[in-house]
């Protein structure tokens, strides 16, 4: 009677086994390739300083490979990966290099990623060369002192800092740096994020490096919550972000911080859009930044105009001498005219009219450099595929 019990258990545990799901039922994940190129070719007009000609005509390119997948599971839960390939640079190759796994929890991220404040920010729409953490820089040159020593304004805190952006930003700026983000689903139009990053200098970028609690600013905490709906003809987004690193040097009893709010609404084929940063205990990259502006768009045409002003306060002391110092001191201010007409699927014609100063009191700059403008048209064309 044991064995005939026993057999018809095996025979039941079998049968459940063959009709439970398989762990590997699912289809492996497989890579698929997409991507952006953007060539553009320009002329900038830009104040001259002795011995120094830095008008004329410029080509600029930005191009990124995505490799993504993938897949879903038996349980439910779907997971992927995504590694940007950067096309235009001589240092940091990979751009972005993470996985993600969401069900209806919401989803998780862990690598190599922005955070969620800055993934969650909106802002004013630029249909050119891009305004917010844009790409001003291009065309107007940094010059040199009359020692030679080149003076780049715009250093030390550009890109996702209050002095370049004010829409998407990160604390002390940090970039695709190694940390683990969970979102929410989203519910009523509103979704929140969350990312902790334990190496906060921007250092662990793709690498994941051990950071020094002695040495390093470490644990950062970020957050971003947006809120989205549409209304028949009209559309509405607000987002608020705050990122802070809650462990910095030892010997430092800074608090660094980070804040962005944004907000944009369209009816029809209006839309305006606003956008703020600041940052608050962060060194040299302390300071606001703010942008605002309008679209209109109307089949495959649409004309953006936008105006951005950014500062970085930079930091006082004394030199050897006694006498006050300003040492990276920085203010932006742009206004972008830009167009755009969808030629087909993924490809379109841009253009930017734009106008750029950028000026500074750092006492270590020479006078006859401390402040540089520029007027420049741009035209190209994106391709997204």
């Amino acid at each position: 009677m044991r064995k005939v019990l026993l057999g018809t258990t095996a025979m039941v545990a079998a049968g459940m086994l063959a009709s439970a799901p398989s762990a590997i039922a699912a289809e492996k994940l497989k890579l698929g390739v997409s991507g952006y190129m953007e060539q553009w070719f320009g002329y900038s007009a830009q104040d001259g300083v002795s011995g120094q000609d830095f008008s004329g005509f410029n080509q600029i390119s930005d191009t990124e490979v995505f490799f993504k997948g993938s897949t879903e599971l038996d349980n439910g839960l779907t997971v992927g990966v995504d590694v940007q390939l950067e096309g235009n640079t001589g240092g940091d190759q990979i751009d972005e290099s993470y996985m993600w796994i969401s069900g209806s929890f919401g989803q998780f991220i862990l690598g190599s990623e922005n955070t969620a404040q800055y993934k969650m920010g909106y802002g004013p729409s630029d249909f050119g060369i891009g305004l917010i953490s844009g790409d001003q820089p291009s065309w107007v040159t940094p010059v040199a002192d009359e020692e030679g020593n080149k003076i780049n304004l715009t250093g030390k805190g550009y890109w996702r800092n209050p002095m370049g952006s004010s829409s998407w930003v990160e604390v002390l700026g940090m970039n695709d740096t190694q940390g683990v983000s969970y979102y929410t689903p989203r519910f009523q139009g509103v979704q929140i994020g969350l990312t902790y990053t334990p190496e906060a200098s921007g250092a662990g970028e793709d690498n994941g490096s051990m950071g020094n609690r002695d040495n390093d600013p470490t644990d950062a905490i970020s957050a971003g919550i947006n809120y989205k709906q549409s209304f028949d003809n009209a559309s509405v987004g607000a987002s608020l972000g705050y990122g802070t690193v809650t462990r910095t040097m030892a010997d430092d009893d800074s608090d660094p911080t980070a804040l962005s709010m944004g907000l944009t609404v369209g009816v029809g084929g209006f839309g305006i859009g606003a956008s703020y940063a600041s940052f608050d205990d962060s060194g040299v990259k302390n300071g606001e930044g703010y942008a605002v502006g309008a679209n209109y768009g109307m089949g495959p045409w649409g004309l953006s105009l936008t105006y951005f002003h950014g500062e970085r306060d930079g930091t006082a002391g004394m030199d050897g001498y006694g006498m006050a110092t300003l040492v990276d001191q920085a203010a932006i201010n742009t206004v972008h005219l830009s167009a755009k007409y969808a030629l087909g699927p993924g490809v379109s014609f841009n253009g930017t009219l734009g106008h750029a100063s950028i000026e500074s009191d750092d006492t270590a700059i020479d006078e006859s450099v401390d402040d540089i403008a520029a007027t420049y048209l741009v035209v190209g064309v994106k391709v997204s595929y």
